[in-house]
């Protein structure tokens, strides 16, 4: 771990230099690297337990230990077991990390980057939801501080009420001003009830100047849950939040899963360097695949390619599986 963060130190010292001055100072810079380590212990932590697990099961092969315990008739389960309780505190460890300290720092960080390195101001946000009690409004930056807007209206239970689309409004002193609005509400008789305004006000606290659409990295276990509730009753996608949700738990899984794949490559009989080596590159290399496969299930389940529960748990399928075939297959089972 100490060594992925100076590697990750080094590197992001190097990108942000270049800022410096141009919005950007040292004490930023130093709070901007801090802040992301929550970030990248939670993240990183099935590949940190995949090369801890993999160097500590090289030593004890190369010191014979492990053949004095096949000699002594002992099973993998007594190798497998300690490093099983191991990393699952390091899973706890990721998930505390990921639910309480992570999503603050989140904040922090994503401000430093926007508002000092990337020079965006909250009026110059693009397409974003704002939500003012049972109601949602989707808002797309027109110009001049003009939106196309729409909003949809719930009740107590979720059930929609209405919705209006306006092509052009603006907000001031509390109220939406909007023009050309289109109104439709549900109708026992009609199935769809349709009107059309001129123009319309709407009195709401949900001011684009002073809040943004909420990042599914800033928020925890509970508010991503009731905030999906919410957009899945007014009928509006949810799948970057679904995928962040269900990450909170299988992030912290692959832990234990890591340990497998460590035994199946690196687990050996004898003190030949060549393959103690290769299994270690290996190993790496299977972590590096890991967190592409979950960068790549976070982009179709953002998109809606492939269903967020799906796509979460895709990268512990996939590498749990070879990991248990490999070992079995060591095993001669």
């Amino acid at each position: 771990m100490a060594t992925l963060l100076a590697i990750y130190v080094i590197i992001e010292s190097f990108d942000k230099a270049r800022y410096l001055g141009h919005g950007l100072t040292t004490r930023l810079m130093i709070e901007y690297m801090l802040m992301k380590i929550p970030f990248m212990v939670s993240e990183f932590m099935p590949i940190i337990v995949l090369i801890g697990a993999s160097v500590y099961l090289i030593e004890i092969s190369r010191h014979h230990e492990v053949v004095a315990m096949r000699a002594a008739g002992l099973g993998i389960n007594k190798v497998l077991t300690p490093l099983l309780c191991v990393a699952l505190l390091a899973a706890a460890i990721s998930f505390s990390i990921g639910e309480w300290v992570a999503p603050i720092t989140n904040q922090r960080l994503d401000t430093i980057e926007q508002v000092n390195i990337q020079h965006k101001h909250s009026g110059r946000q693009g397409v974003q939801w704002l939500k003012d009690g049972h109601r949602f409004f989707r808002l797309t930056p027109l110009s001049h501080r003009q939106f196309a807007l729409t909003m949809i209206e719930t009740g107590d239970k979720g059930d929609w009420i209405r919705r209006i689309d306006s092509v052009r409004a603006h907000y001031s002193h509390g109220v939406w001003h909007m023009h050309d609005v289109y109104l439709t509400t549900p109708s026992r008789d009609e199935g769809m009830r349709f009107k059309r305004h001129d123009e319309m006000d709407i009195r709401s606290t949900a001011d684009p100047e002073t809040t943004g659409l909420p990042r599914p990295r800033h928020m925890d276990f509970f508010q991503l849950y009731h905030y999906i509730h919410d957009l899945e009753h007014a009928g509006l996608s949810a799948g970057a939040y679904n995928y962040a949700l269900q990450r909170k738990f299988s992030a912290p899984f692959a832990c234990l899963l890591m340990v497998i794949l460590a035994a199946a490559l690196c687990l050996g009989s004898g003190d030949r360097n060549s393959h103690a080596s290769f299994g270690l590159v290996i190993a790496i290399s299977l972590g590096l695949a890991f967190y592409i496969v979950g960068n790549a299930g976070h982009l179709l389940a953002s998109s809606e390619h492939l269903p967020a529960a799906f796509a979460a748990w895709l990268p512990s399928f996939v590498f749990g599986g070879l990991a248990l075939f490999l070992l079995l297959k060591r095993e001669g089972h």
